[in-house]
Formats: structure tokens, C-alpha cells, sequence
């Protein structure tokens, strides 16, 4: 076991709130994170200090935005070039910046140069577009033009943003994804328990910030104490309206927050019992090896009190003997949160819903443009053509990521795709893919089966009820 050492490089006027929050998911035992400011003298002290530090650290996370931040001084990069007399060798696109008078670079450039100097792991990370900035956020014309030649010179050695990232939870999310791993591992830190049974689809998740939000919200602060009582939320809509994916969703971008991220099949009663019980595997408990259900599932239960923070997905609760069963449990629960998805509207006034509806027009063509982009075959009216399949599909995400998967997997158009739909609707309902589709075949099945409902596309199904969320 080692102690591991890190360094988020940054500038912190634009990125202060993420680093910090990224900071805090990664402080644990046999770890310390550090960050410019810690490093912070006067004149030629500075970048001498950062250099100290790297030259130790195990990993450097390298956020680039738009701003530069303070630029190293001349006496201050002399050290360096003093020090490392083979810098330019082993980094030529440095070379023009080691020379008396050269333009100077930042020091959270310097950061990154001298973590792949020391031949540390360096991490590189860059925002999408439209991610939030901190207050002191300035676009300079000639900063962000620094920035992006930084990035240039970063990919001559083959560094390149191995993340994007949209907001600070999403950062934390895939970074504790990447090979920073392997490097926490080296400090014997702990693997938090987890069976999600799918990744994040990252981008793909179009239309459903408005939801993750109030859903947040309305969950609250994480328990810290094995006697809270459970916070059980409901999800609820239409077979294949994509409560599943939301929740999922709102699992992996909230991964740092919690101690374990579990999820349970309850379509029935015993299906409950027994998935319940299964969870001894993924939480490696003693009993994982009993044969009696009943000592596994209160094993289960007892590590739930005592572990406070977890967080329980119940999936596909639609028959009312499975609720009776989930109602029945969720008083047995301490110390988490516990997120239900079911196609039933109705439940006891101790559960709050939170029902969900189709994606808005835009959101639904996005996701239909953005998952067919590689391999569809492409017009000059894909955006047109996209909306109106959009609508005939309803809008719905399951049929959205059921005909994106079936488009790209035989590199049709949009137009072609909806001919196949409106004439040979059953031989395009039957196909189904798991792992292109990422959805469990008896979810699919429970769309395909209703896929055309009496009275329209959505507002006959069962359990549909309209969503108090706005679109997007």
C-alpha cells in the first residue's frame, strides 16, 4: 500500500468549484490532493515549489479551459531550464518558450509540461461548450487563443482531453472512470460496492437535466447515519418513457456522493426477495454463500444500516403485488436512498412520485441525430427528418434508442427507417439487440407490446399520467 499523491492543476478565477469539489471526492485515507495555491511564495519560489511536488506526485489532472491564469516569470522558468538542462530534448515544442525573452506560459501550462517531463500520469480534461463557469470567469480573446494552442502542442506528444466534461458532477463521474483507478488503488482505497447494471450514455441523455435537478432536490442531503430513515422516491410514467435510464443516469453523475450504488429487478414479490438476497454477491458478504434467501436478504439489510450513504434503485415495479412488497420493505431501510420506477401512478401518501414524461420534440431529435451520427447514411434533411420520426415514435426513449440502434447497426437513413416502420412494424419491433441497445429485454418487451395502444401512441397506457416537468 502506498501513499498516493495527486495534483489538480487548474485555474481556479474559472474552474475553482470544480477542482474543489473534485478535491473532495478524492480525499480519502492514503491520499492527499494538492493544488496551486498550496504551492503559492513569491517571484522564482513558485514554479520551483509546483516542480518539487510533481516530482513526487502520482498523478496530475489537468483542467483547460478558457483562461490562462498567471503566467510564469522569467527568473522562475530560468530555474527550471537550469535544472533540467535536457527539457527541450525530451519536449521540443518547448523549446521556443525556454529562451531569455521567449513568450512566457502560464503556470498551470507549466503544470502539465512538467508532469510529462517527470513521466507522471497527467489527465487531461477540457469543458463541452455550454459548462458552466465560476463568478471570476473571464473570456479574453488572447487567453482562450493560448489555450487552444496549448491543447495543439499537448496533442504533438499525444496528450489529448480523454474527458469532456459538462458540470462538476459529470467530471467527477468519468474521472473516478479513467485511469485515475489504478492510481487510487495503489492506496489500498476502498471500491465502493456497486451492480448498475449499465454505464452512463454521457451525451446521449438528452432532454432530462430539469428532472435530474428536481430529483436531486427532492432527495436531499445523503444520510450519514445508519438510523435515518430510508428517502424513497418514485418515478412513474409509461413502459419505455425512460424512467430506468433516468435513473441510472442519476446514479453515475451522483457516483462520488454515495458509499454504494445498488440496483434490484422488483417486478414481483419473489423477484424482490431474491434479487434482494443476490445482493450479498455484489456487497461480499459472509452469507453470499447460504442457500436460505431469507438470512441473505436480512444480511443485506443489516450491512445497509451499517454502512449509511447507499443508494437502492427498485426497477420495474408494475403489478401491485410487486408494490405491495416494495411498500412493505421501505420501512426496513436505514441509513439511504431509495430511487422506485414503475409504470403504477397510484402509492400511499408516504411515498412522493415524481412522474415522467416523453422527451420535448428537440430533445428527441437531438438524441435520434446525435446516436445515428457515425453510421447513419446522412441528408441534407436529417434534421427535419429526425423530428418527424421523433413524433411518430412518441416521443418515447425507449423507441428513440430502439430505432437509433436499429439505424445504425444497418446504416439506413431516416426516411428508410420509417418506410420499414409504418409497413413492416412487427419484423422492426421483433429486432432487439441488448448490448447495442443497453436496455433489459423484458423492458423492451413491455414497449413492444404496446407500441401501438388504443387511442393513440402514449396517453392510453397504463400508468401514463402527465409530468409536472417542464420540457426542456
Amino acid at each position: 500500500m502506498e501513499h498516493v499523491q495527486i495534483f489538480l492543476s487548474t485555474v481556479s478565477a474559472e474552474f475553482r468549484s470544480y477542482r474543489d469539489a473534485l478535491r473532495r471526492d478524492l480525499d480519502r485515507p492514503n491520499v492527499t490532493v494538492k493544488v496551486q495555491e498550496d504551492f503559492i511564495a513569491t517571484g522564482t519560489e513558485t514554479l520551483d515549489k509546483l516542480d518539487e511536488y510533481i516530482r513526487q506526485c502520482h498523478a496530475v489532472i489537468h483542467l483547460v479551459g478558457d483562461m490562462t491564469g498567471a503566467l510564469a516569470q522569467a527568473p522562475s522558468v530560468a530555474v527550471i531550464r537550469h535544472r533540467y538542462p535536457d527539457l527541450a530534448q525530451r519536449l521540443p515544442v518547448l523549446g521556443p518558450f525556454l529562451d531569455p525573452g521567449a513568450p512566457a506560459l502560464s503556470y498551470a501550462q507549466w503544470e502539465a509540461w512538467l508532469a510529462l517531463y517527470h513521466r507522471k500520469v497527467l489527465i487531461v480534461a477540457a469543458p463541452h461548450e455550454g459548462a458552466p463557469r465560476d463568478e471570476r470567469y473571464q473570456l479574453v480573446a488572447d487567453q482562450r487563443a493560448a489555450q487552444q494552442a496549448h491543447l495543439a502542442r499537448l496533442e504533438k506528444v499525444e496528450r489529448y482531453p480523454e474527458i469532456r466534461f459538462a458540470n462538476a458532477d459529470r467530471l467527477a463521474v468519468d474521472m473516478l472512470r479513467s485511469k485515475l483507478q489504478d492510481i487510487l488503488a495503489l492506496a489500498g482505497a476502498v471500491t465502493k460496492p456497486a451492480n448498475l447494471p449499465y454505464l452512463s450514455i454521457g451525451e446521449l441523455f438528452k432532454g432530462r437535466e430539469t428532472p435530474l435537478d428536481d430529483l436531486a432536490g427532492s432527495l436531499g442531503p445523503v444520510p450519514k447515519s445508519g438510523a435515518t430513515p430510508v428517502v424513497a422516491r418514485l418515478l412513474n410514467g409509461m413502459g419505455g418513457v425512460g424512467k430506468t435510464r433516468l435513473a441510472l443516469e442519476y446514479a453515475w453523475r451522483r457516483a462520488s456522493k454515495y458509499a454504494a450504488l445498488l440496483f434490484v429487478i422488483a417486478d414481483s414479490r419473489e423477484a424482490l426477495q431474491r434479487n434482494l438476497a443476490a445482493l450479498c454477491k455484489d456487497l461480499n458478504l459472509p452469507e453470499r454463500g447460504e442457500t436460505d434467501e431469507g438470512r441473505q436478504r436480512d444480511a443485506v439489510l443489516g450491512w445497509l444500516r451499517q454502512h449509511p450513504g447507499w443508494l437502492l434503485i427498485l426497477d420495474n415495479i408494475d403489478s401491485e403485488e410487486a408494490a405491495t412488497a416494495v411498500e412493505a420493505l421501505l420501512p426496513q431501510l436505514l441509513g439511504g436512498h431509495a430511487l422506485l420506477t414503475s409504470r403504477l401512478a397510484n402509492w400511499s401518501g408516504s411515498l412522493a412520485a415524481l412522474p415522467l414524461d416523453v422527451l420535448s420534440p428537440e430533445a428527441a431529435a437531438d438524441f435520434l441525430l446525435a446516436r445515428t451520427d457515425a453510421k447513419r447514411r446522412k441528408q441534407a434533411d436529417d434534421p427535419a427528418a429526425a423530428r418527424t420520426l421523433a413524433e411518430e415514435l412518441g416521443r418515447l426513449a425507449l423507441a428513440l434508442e430502439q430505432a437509433g440502434a436499429y439505424i445504425a447497426q444497418r446504416r439506413l437513413g431516416f426516411a428508410h427507417y420509417l418506410v420499414e416502420w409504418q409497413s413492416q412494424r412487427d419484423k422492426v419491433l421483433a429486432w432487439f439487440d441488448p448490448r447495442l441497445m443497453q436496455y433489459p429485454k423484458p423492458v423492451a418487451v413491455t414497449w413492444q407490446t404496446s407500441a401501438d395502444p388504443p387511442g393513440g401512441c402514449c396517453s392510453a397506457w397504463p400508468g401514463w399520467a402527465p409530468s409536472p416537468f417542464p420540457n426542456p
